[in-house]
């Protein structure tokens, strides 16, 4: 059985820095500290790209912008019509990637999770359905960084 793990061209990316900046224009709580963590965590598993912690010194800016966050019903008790035993949660982020002041490319993306509860009278942990979503969107944003910047 072979390994399924693909080697980086390290030339591709070699000569880009990228300063990542997550802005949350949204109604989700702690979403853009997920987001950012997740993001470049994905992006460290896909690319050779290196990270810089000041906007000044990098070669690329991605600014993420979080909006358009909600929630609704997904799973209802049949015994009981007012009570959903479980949710889904759907977020919006423009993703806008500069090089020297102009813009390489722009692109919304959207993620998504669904949350289950427990029994009758247990919220589901919001933490966990946002950190769900924030994984769901950073692969999304992960995988065009990756293939929009080679």
């Amino acid at each position: 059985m072979g390994c399924r793990y693909q080697g980086i061209n390290t030339n591709e990316y070699s000569q880009k820095t990228l300063f990542l900046q997550v802005r949350n224009h949204s109604l989700a709580p702690q979403l853009s500290g997920f987001l950012r963590r997740s993001i470049l965590e994905e992006l460290i598993k896909k690319s050779a790209l290196r990270f810089s912690t000041e906007k000044e010194d990098a070669d690329l800016l991605a600014v993420v912008t979080l909006v358009n966050y909600s929630n609704a019903p997904e799973v209802f008790d049949k015994s009981d019509t007012f009570s959903a035993s479980g949710f889904g949660m759907e977020i919006e982020a423009n993703l806008e990637v500069s090089r020297d002041g102009s813009k390489v490319f722009s692109q919304l993306v959207k993620g998504s999770a669904s949350v289950l509860k427990e029994d009758a009278i247990t919220l589901p942990h919001a933490r966990q359905a946002n950190m769900a979503m924030a994984q769901d969107l950073a692969r999304k944003i992960s995988f065009l960084l990756v293939s929009q910047l080679k």
